[in-house]
C-alpha cells in the first residue's frame, strides 16, 4: 500500500518539479500584459517588464527582469526605478476574485547591476514616493510590500540630478491595514564628484501615516564616519577639519513640519595637516525640518554657555547654510583646548582664566563674529601671566583679530597688544611644519617693560631682546610673517657676548628691525671697565654679517686684555700644555663668527704708555682677525709727537695666539732726535712669552741722534733685525760732521748698543746705553 502511495506521490511531484525548473528559464511573455496591469494599479504608474518566469519555488510567484517603474507625470519624465531583477508575489484572495494584485515586490541586482531609485522633489514641494503613499491612502491603489537590497537612491530636484546618493542601500515599505507605513531604510551616504569617500551607513526605521494630515515619525541613525567628508555634504569646500562624526535624531510631524530632536557625537576634530589629539563632544539639540521646502533649523539646549545653531536650506541641491554659536561667560580654558585641537600654537602648559561672550557665524563665506573677553590672565610656567580686564576679538574673512588691548604684566608693567591670526591658512604638506611660516601678525607696543616679561607672549623672541638678561625696553615690535619688525629703545640692559669675559651692560641703545636685520644707533654702555658708544647691524646672508662702529673713549690695556681673553685664549689641561699638543677645536661661535667694523680708542694706556687709536678697521673671519689701516699716535712723554701705522694680524686658530704686523713707526724721540721704522712684527702667546717670542725686521732712519758724547750723528739708516730685546743693525750709514761712514751694530748683553764705522782706512767706533724707551 505504502509502495503505491510513493509511486503516486512521485508521478505528481516529478512533473511539477520540472515544470517549476523550467518555468525559471523559460520566459513566459502571454504573461506579461497582467503582469504589467497589476503592477501599475499597485503603484499608480506605468511600468515595463523585459520578461516573465514562473517562480514556483519557496513562496509561488514571478521573477521579472528588466523591470522599468515609470515616473508620475507630475515628477517628471525619467523613471522612478530601474530594477535588473524583480520577484513579484501575488496576493491569493485577489486570485479568487480574479484579479491579480501584486503583496510583495523584491527589487535586487542581476548581471552585476543593481536597482535603482530616482527620489524627485517637485517644482511644487512634495516628493514622488508621496504620490505613490497617499494614493494608497485614497484608496486608489493597493501598494505592495517593497524590499530592496543593495541598490542606488539617486536624488532629483525638477529634472536637475543631485551630486549626493545612497550607495549599496536597503529599503522596506510595509503597508499595514491601518492605513500606516512602516518604512526602513539604510544606506552608504557618497557624491558623484567624490571617489573615495569615509561615510558611516546611514540608517531610517519609522511609520509614514498618509492620511488626510500626512504624518512621519521616525529614528535617524548615522554611524561613526569622516566629520570631513560630512563636512563636504554642506560645503564643497570642506570646513579644513579631520575628524569623526555620528548622529542619533527623532522625526516627527508633516512633512512640512517634523519636530526633530537627537544628540550629535563629534570626536578627535583636528585640522588637515595635524594629529588626533583625542577627545570630543556630545551635543544635544532640537529643531524643525521641511521636507517640502528643504529648510532644515536646528540649535543645542538654549541654557548652556554655549547655544550652537545651524540653518539650512536646499539642503540636497544648491546648498544654503549658516551656523551660529552664542558664548555666555564661556571659560577662556575650554576655547584654549578647542584652538589647540584646530592646530593653534597654544601651549600645553597654558593656564587660562576668565570668560568668553559673544556670537560666531560660519557659513560659506567663513567664519565671522565678535567676543569679548572679561577679567583674562593667560600665563606659562615661570613667567608672568598676561592679564587683561578687557579685550574684543573679531572674526572675519578667516581671521581672528584681537582689538588693540591694555594688557598687564606684573604689577606695574603693561603693554598695548593687537594680534590677527589667520586660522585656516592652509600648509603646505610637502615642506616640514617648522620650515613654514606661522599665519600670526602681532604687534607690541609699550612705554616700558622689563626684558624678562616678554616670555610672557610666549612668542618667537624678538632680536636683540632674545640675548638680553636683563633691561627694560620702550616702543613697538611687529611680528609678521615669521619675522619681526619695529623700532624701541633699550635701556639699562645685559648682553652676554661669546668670547668677552663679562656681558656687555647697555645703558642706552636705538633699535630698528626689519626682518631678519637690526640695526643699533646711539648705542651706550660699558664692558667691564671700558665704556663705549657706537652703532651695530646685523645683516645676514653678507659676508660679514656684523657691522659696527665702536668709538672707545679710553682704555686699560690690560682690562682690555682681561675682556678679549676668552676669544685669544682657550683652556688646555696641564698635561696637553706640559706636551705641546694640539690646541682644542675652535668653539662653534668662532667658527662662525664673521664681522667687519671699525674702531677708535681715545686713549690706550699700557703701564706708563698711552697711545691714541684714531681708527682702524677690524676685519674678523673666524679665528683670523686683521686691523688694517691702523692710524695711532703716542700720547706718553717718551713716545709723543710719534705715530704708528699698518695691518695687524692675530691668528687664534693654534695653540698659542700669533701676531703679526706690518707698517711704520715715524718720530719716535730718541737720544735728542728723531726715529722713522719701516718693517714687520711677529710674535705669539702672552705675557713674557709674548715678549721671548718677538721678531721684528725693517729699516729705519735716524735724525739728528746724539749717540754718546763724541758720537753725534746728524742722520742715519740701517737694516734692523729684533730677536726679543736684542737688536742688530747692517747696511748702517750714519753722517757725522759732514762725514759718511758705513758699518754694523749690535745691542749688547749690558744693555749697551756699538756700531762699528768705517770710512776708506778711518775705523769709528761707537758705544752708548740703548734707553729702555728705544722701540
Amino acid at each position: 500500500m505504502s509502495g503505491r502511495i510513493v509511486k503516486t506521490t512521485l508521478k505528481i511531484a516529478v512533473p511539477l518539479a520540472v515544470v517549476a525548473a523550467a518555468a525559471l528559464y523559460l520566459p513566459l511573455d502571454f504573461l506579461r500584459p497582467p503582469v504589467e496591469r497589476a503592477l501599475e494599479r499597485g503603484l499608480g504608474r506605468k511600468v515595463e517588464v523585459g520578461a516573465v518566469h514562473l517562480d514556483l519555488f519557496g513562496a509561488p510567484g514571478f521573477t521579472l527582469d528588466d523591470v522599468v517603474i515609470h515616473e508620475d507625470p507630475r515628477a517628471g519624465i525619467e523613471p522612478f526605478a530601474y530594477v535588473p531583477s524583480l520577484d513579484a508575489r501575488p496576493s491569493w484572495l485577489s486570485l479568487l476574485h480574479r484579479h491579480l494584485e501584486f503583496s510583495y515586490l523584491n527589487l535586487s541586482e542581476a548581471r552585476f547591476q543593481a536597482p535603482t531609485l530616482n527620489i524627485v522633489k517637485t517644482a511644487e514641494g512634495p516628493w514622488n514616493f508621496q504620490f505613490l503613499l497617499d494614493s494608497a491612502s485614497r484608496g486608489q491603489t493597493r501598494v505592495p510590500a517593497i524590499r530592496m537590497r543593495a541598490g542606488r537612491v539617486n536624488f532629483k530636484f525638477g529634472d536637475v540630478k543631485s551630486i549626493f546618493y545612497f550607495d549599496n542601500a536597503d529599503l522596506n515599505v510595509d503597508p499595514s491595514r491601518g492605513g500606516f507605513v512602516e518604512l526602513h531604510f539604510e544606506g552608504a551616504p557618497s557624491q558623484t564628484d567624490r571617489a573615495a569617500q569615509d561615510f558611516g551607513r546611514f540608517f531610517v526605521d519609522g511609520t509614514w501615516d498618509p492620511s488626510r494630515t500626512p504624518r512621519l515619525d521616525m529614528k535617524v541613525d548615522l554611524e561613526r564616519s569622516s566629520l570631513a567628508e560630512v563636512s563636504r555634504v554642506i560645503d564643497p569646500q570642506g570646513f579644513g577639519l579631520h575628524g569623526t562624526i555620528a548622529l542619533q535624531a527623532r522625526l516627527s510631524g508633516s512633512p512640512n513640519g517634523l519636530d526633530v530632536s537627537g544628540l550629535l557625537q563629534i570626536d578627535d576634530v583636528h585640522r588637515w595637516d595635524l594629529v588626533p589629539k583625542g577627545g570630543g563632544w556630545k551635543l544635544p539639540f532640537k529643531g524643525s525640518l521641511d521636507l517640502h521646502g528643504e529648510k532644515l533649523d536646528l540649535a543645542s539646549d538654549p541654557a548652556a554657555p554655549v547655544v550652537l545653531s545651524f540653518r539650512g536650506r536646499d539642503f540636497l541641491s544648491k546648498t544654503q547654510w549658516d551656523a551660529e554659536a552664542q558664548l555666555n561667560q564661556v571659560p577662556i580654558a575650554d576655547l584654549a583646548e578647542v584652538a589647540r585641537h584646530m592646530g593653534a600654537p597654544v601651549s600645553d602648559q597654558l593656564a587660562a582664566e576668565g570668560a568668553v561672550s559673544g556670537s560666531l557665524t560660519y557659513d560659506q563665506g567663513g567664519l565671522s563674529g565678535h567676543v569679548e573677553l572679561k577679567d583674562a590672565s593667560l600665563g606659562l610656567p615661570d613667567v608672568q601671566p598676561l592679564r587683561a580686564k578687557s579685550a574684543a576679538v573679531n572674526i572675519g574673512d578667516g581671521v581672528v583679530s584681537l582689538e588693540p588691548s591694555k594688557i598687564e604684566i606684573g604689577e606695574k608693567e603693561s603693554a598695548e597688544l593687537e594680534a590677527n591670526y589667520d586660522f585656516f591658512q592652509s600648509r603646505d604638506p610637502r615642506q616640514p611644519r617648522e620650515s613654514q611660516q606661522p599665519p600670526v601678525d602681532l604687534r607690541i607696543t609699550t612705554k616700558g617693560m622689563n626684558v624678562a616679561d616678554m616670555r610672557s607672549f610666549g612668542v618667537a623672541a624678538i632680536p636683540m631682546l632674545d640675548q638680553t638678561k636683563q633691561g627694560i625696553w620702550r616702543g613697538w615690535a611687529r611680528y609678521q610673517g615669521g619675522a619681526w619688525s619695529g623700532e624701541y629703545d633699550l635701556l639699562n640692559a645685559r648682553i652676554p657676548v661669546d668670547g668677552l669675559a663679562d656681558p656687555l651692560r647697555i645703558q642706552s641703545a636705538s633699535i630698528k628691525l626689519n626682518g631678519a636685520r637690526v640695526s643699533i644707533t646711539k648705542l651706550r654702555g660699558k664692558a667691564g671697565d671700558i665704556a663705549f658708544t657706537g652703532e651695530y647691524r646685523w645683516e645676514p646672508g653678507t659676508v660679514h654679517p656684523h657691522k659696527f662702529n665702536i668709538t672707545i673713549p679710553e682704555a686699560d690695556a690690560a682690562e682690555l686684555a682681561r675682556l678679549l681673553a676668552p676669544s685669544i685664549e682657550r683652556e688646555r689641561g696641564f698635561l696637553a700644555r706640559t706636551l705641546r699638543l694640539a690646541a682644542a677645536p675652535l668653539p662653534d661661535w668662532l667658527k662662525s663668527r664673521r664681522a667687519d667694523g671699525t674702531i677708535s680708542i681715545g686713549m690706550l694706556t699700557a703701564g706708563e704708555s698711552s697711545v691714541s687709536l684714531n681708527h682702524a678697521r677690524l676685519l674678523w673671519d673666524a679665528g683670523i682677525v686683521r686691523l688694517t689701516g691702523i692710524d695711532a699716535s703716542w700720547l706718553s712723554a717718551n713716545l709723543a709727537g710719534s705715530s704708528l701705522a699698518g695691518d695687524l694680524l692675530a691668528d687664534l686658530s693654534g695653540a698659542a695666539p700669533r701676531y703679526h704686523f706690518d707698517g711704520t713707526l715715524n718720530g719716535a724721540p730718541y737720544k735728542g732726535g728723531k726715529l722713522d721704522f719701516d718693517g714687520s712684527l711677529d710674535a705669539e702667546g702672552d705675557g713674557l712669552t709674548l715678549l721671548d717670542s718677538l721678531r721684528a725686521e725693517g729699516h729705519l732712519r735716524a735724525r739728528s741722534i746724539e749717540l754718546s758724547p763724541d758720537a753725534d750723528l746728524t742722520s742715519a739708516s740701517a737694516c734692523f733685525e729684533l730677536q726679543s730685546t736684542r737688536w742688530k743693525f747692517g747696511s748702517v750709514e750714519a753722517t757725522q760732521a759732514g762725514e759718511t761712514y758705513y758699518g754694523s751694530g749690535a745691542s749688547q748683553a749690558d744693555g749697551k748698543l756699538v756700531l762699528d764705522l768705517v770710512k776708506g782706512s778711518r775705523q769709528l767706533k761707537f758705544s752708548g746705553p740703548l734707553v729702555a724707551s728705544a722701540p
